[in-house]
């Protein structure tokens, strides 16, 4: 973590999440009092030639938005980044790698697409914030020494830019949400022990407080790619890669729905497509189970049997809502830390899976409310209650105490 060590005001505060199946951030500009502006783009990234990004620049026709045409050029190395990656250069999310390997020119590529939607000029300053897996957190000064060398000068679409990065701050998943928890809670956080279960695309992470201690948090690839994985293995023509395979595997939900996973199939025949969609369901029905048994086996390991209430947060776990309701009967289950997202921020539908970064940019930056509506975002699995309406005023002073983080959470 970088600390402040001037006022210099930025030009630019952001704070992103590198999700497994998008990456999400939200920015504004520090001169402008206008609404923060929310950014997704694909997770994929492809390492390109140099003149296979000027034969592209020169060919391409059309408009469209710059999240569909991002590429970024740090040094002798160029790469595609989100939508770009994914249609013209065969790129891939790559889930197998640490996060932290690329999330340099993943950010360069957020921070050139935010430049031209917010309409900054090719040099301008910046104050990060970056979510990465607890596993991964111990990797936040090689991230930062990295990414200041690649700011000071990378090409783009629209020529080279440079960026001044004037704070950072890399912190694990789950720290916006257990932030906001923790402003709650006030002084009774002490009297609480509390996990932030958070479940992904790619990683399962927990952190847990102990009476207001937090210790370092823990992370493993138990995410929602674990069970597609297993899921196209026991389908014949299904792959990870087709974009349409995981709406339709949540869209299907617990009961594993036959009739929108025929959506799946590239069968010709109508009957053909009905018995493989049956097929498909038993199959899905089976990976869906397995992933909840493994899932929670290990979080067995890694939640203590003390907690009085657990945080549950992530798209994956929406996903298992029904089953981790019914597992966790005796606990009380906050979904989301009751944030609530703003309809002006997520104009694309992300919902829940925006909390965490949304959280952490309020924390750090935000001079507006957080609306914590417990009384549909609580659980209540232990016979006690949460209820009512809290605003949360995050612009008084920062909590702090977090991990390593005192001087700025």
């Amino acid at each position: 973590m970088t600390k402040t060590t001037n006022s210099v005001t930025p030009d630019l505060m952001l704070a992103i999440d590198l999700g497994g199946s998008q990456t999400k951030a939200i920015g504004s500009v520090s001169h402008k009092n206008n609404f923060p502006t929310l950014l997704c783009m694909e997770p994929e990234i492809a390492d390109v030639s140099v003149a296979s990004v000027e034969n592209y620049e020169k060919t391409k026709s059309g408009e469209t938005d710059p999240e569909n045409t991002c590429w970024v050029g740090i040094g002798e190395e160029y790469y595609a980044i989100g939508f770009l990656a994914r249609k013209k250069y065969g790129g891939n999310s790559l889930l197998k790698q640490l996060k932290e390997e690329n999330a340099v020119q993943k950010i360069c590529g957020v921070l050139w697409v935010v430049s031209q939607k917010l309409k900054l000029m090719n040099k301008f300053t910046v104050s990060l914030a970056v979510l990465l897996p607890p596993s991964e957190y111990q990797d936040r000064e090689r991230l930062e020494s990295k990414l200041k060398q690649a700011l000071k000068r990378f090409n783009t679409p629209t020529g080279e830019i440079r960026i001044k990065l004037v704070d950072l701050n890399v912190v694990p998943e789950g720290v916006g949400i257990y932030l906001h928890r923790r402003t709650i809670l006030g002084t009774n956080i002490r009297n609480y022990n509390l996990a932030v279960v958070m479940l992904g695309y790619r990683n399962a992470s927990v952190q847990i407080s102990n009476k207001g201690a937090v210790t370092p948090g823990v992370s493993n690839t138990f995410g929602m790619s674990w069970m597609l994985d297993d899921f196209v293995r026991r389908c014949s023509g299904l792959s990870k890669d087709d974009p349409h395979l995981i709406a339709a595997v949540v869209a299907a939900g617990s009961e594993c729905k036959s009739e929108v996973l025929a959506t799946l199939s590239r069968r010709k025949s109508e009957a053909e497509i009905l018995a493989e969609a049956q097929d498909m369901s038993f199959a899905l029905k089976l990976s869906r189970d397995e992933y909840f048994r493994a899932l929670v086996r290990w979080l067995l390991q890694e939640i203590p049997r003390d907690i009085n209430e657990m945080i549950l947060c992530g798209g994956t776990a929406e996903y298992l809502k029904p089953e981790l309701e019914a597992h966790y009967s005796n606990i009380k289950l906050i979904w989301n830390g009751g944030i609530e997202i703003p309809p002006a921020l997520d104009k694309v539908g992300m919902g829940v899976r925006l909390a965490d970064v949304w959280a952490l940019y309020q924390v750090l930056f935000g001079s507006g409310n957080l609306i914590a509506k417990n009384s549909s975002s609580a659980t209540n699995n232990a016979n006690s209650t949460v209820s009512g309406s809290k605003v949360v005023n995050l612009s008084s002073p920062k909590p702090k105490g977090f991990l390593e983080m005192p001087d700025r959470l």
